[in-house]
């Protein structure tokens, strides 16, 4: 049954192609609008020249068919004014009229009968139609392969961008099977890690040998490695902090990733490069890609010491092949980067920390930053404290954080009674741009609690502090920790 439908499909396939070719020839004498000059010309001649033979050797005492039934001669003229427009069909129409001039001295010697004038009208008039016609139909028909053309092109143009997406997405979807996280999401999770330290106690110091200074406590180096590990890719790496120890200075493992580790050598390529210049490097560097037996792919330094020295680095032992690219290192550098302004505020916030041991690491940072500017340079820095009385909604506070001055900086904190306290430090402030502060602030919150019909000194007490070391910082949280009835020195 299968071959016999096949065989059915196949002979109307065939009987199909032949009918086509049969009457393909009839589309020949479509209105054309691709053909040149010359050729339109010739067939202007050629055809009324066909035409009139054919009409004298069927009738040659009247080859136009003057006096037959049906002008069959105007065929001539009216498919070139079709196919080519009313102006070579003229010429076929011009052409018969000097054949009734010319024809019968030529051909016979019989005198020519009278001109045919109506005869002669209609065929002209038949053919400024027609030719008309062709002419409007040439125009739909440049009209349509521009359309179609123009749409062929734009339907290239959206295949070209819909195979640019689909490789695309092909890409991405490698990367995200590939790679855990992003470097939005690394990033977050470094600031979760770090920043937002909530009431975690404070870092672990080192410990200390008798008789030399205490050394300062890295960040969490710990987590940090496993966030490289899972965002990177890394398989072996280390964290090493430069101490002081009876024997020297050394570089002490703080923490590690695997278990095989070398030693680190500071006459290394990477590793003394690193000391050198006080960025990232790895092996693929045109400086170091000569170096042999290096034990070490990549390096980053993580913490400069008070003498812009280099005190804690990153070094990677083991990375997969595919995951040493471009787009990973620069991840790599980008995350250690970070570490490494974190841990250079770190330097100078034990002091602040021991105050208050619960504040966000950034207020903790900020503040010990400051205070050490006013402490070594005079340059005065004050903290503005905005603490709820009344009910005072989420979005009328969050509106006011974003009115503070641009340079400054803003914490939500819990204040009096559980209420919230909004936190603005005001960085390198003289006394009369703190006046200027109060009385545009006061203004803006007038602005934004008139809204529901509150008053600000209703709403809000208003204390300054200036950013002054521990002390100030203390003075911060009992401030913020007093009881609800406590009323405050400067109201608004």
């Amino acid at each position: 049954m299968k071959l016999d439908k096949l065989s059915t499909r196949v002979t109307r396939r065939m009987r199909g192609e032949s009918a086509r070719w049969r009457w393909q020839w009839l589309r020949y004498w479509r209105p054309n609008t691709q053909s040149g000059r010359v050729v339109a010309l010739l067939e202007s001649v050629l055809l009324p020249v066909l035409v009139l033979w054919l009409g004298w050797a069927l009738r040659p005492d009247d080859p136009l068919g003057a006096h037959a039934g049906f002008p069959w001669a105007w065929f001539g003229p009216w498919l070139i004014a079709v196919r080519y427009g009313a102006g070579y069909g003229l010429f076929g129409v011009a052409f018969y009229a000097a054949f009734w001039k010319f024809g019968p001295q030529l051909l016979t010697p019989v005198p020519a009968a009278a001109f045919p004038a109506e005869f002669f009208l209609g065929g002209m008039l038949m053919t400024l139609i027609l030719g008309e016609f062709g002419a409007a139909f040439r125009n739909r028909q440049v009209l349509h392969r521009e359309v179609t053309k123009d749409l062929t092109a734009r339907l290239e143009r959206t295949k070209r961008r819909l195979y640019v997406v689909k490789e695309a997405l092909s890409t991405l979807e490698q990367e995200l099977t590939d790679r855990p996280m992003t470097l939005r999401d690394a990033l977050l999770d470094l600031r979760r890690t770090f920043t937002f330290q909530g009431n975690r106690p404070a870092l672990a110091s080192p410990t200390q040998a008798p008789g030399l200074p205490a050394p300062a406590p890295l960040p969490d180096p710990r987590a940090f490695l496993q966030l490289l590990s899972q965002s990177c890719r890394l398989v072996e790496a280390g964290i090493f902090v430069r101490e002081i120890s009876p024997e020297g200075l050394q570089w002490r493992l703080a923490a590690s990733l695997g278990q095989t580790l070398p030693a680190l050598d500071l006459e290394d390529a990477l590793i003394n490069r690193i000391l050198e210049t006080h960025q990232s490097v790895h092996i693929a560097q045109a400086v170091l890609n000569e170096a042999e037996n290096n034990p070490w792919v990549f390096a980053a330094p993580l913490r400069l010491d008070t003498y812009d020295e280099v005190d804690a680095l990153l070094a990677v032992h083991t990375m997969p092949f595919m995951s040493f690219e471009e787009n990973n290192l620069q991840r790599l550098q980008v995350l250690c980067a970070s570490y490494l302004d974190f841990s250079q505020l770190e330097l100078v916030v034990e002091d602040v920390r021991s105050a208050w041991v619960q504040a966000p690491i950034s207020l903790q940072q900020e503040w010990a930053q400051l205070s050490d500017l006013g402490q070594n340079f005079k340059l005065r820095s004050y903290c503005a404290v905005w603490s709820g009385q009344g009910r005072v909604s989420d979005d009328a506070l969050a509106e006011f954080a974003g009115l503070q001055p641009v340079e400054s900086s803003t914490w939500t904190l819990k204040g009096r009674g559980g209420k919230p306290a909004l936190v603005v430090l005001l960085p390198l402030l003289s006394s009369a741009g703190l006046a200027n502060y109060r009385r545009d602030m006061v203004t803006l919150l007038g602005q934004i609690l008139g809204r529901s019909g509150a008053r600000p000194d209703q709403a809000f007490d208003l204390d300054f502090l200036e950013v002054s070391g521990a002390a100030g910082f203390l003075e911060l949280r009992r401030l913020l920790s007093s009881p609800a009835t406590a009323k405050a020195t400067n109201a608004p």
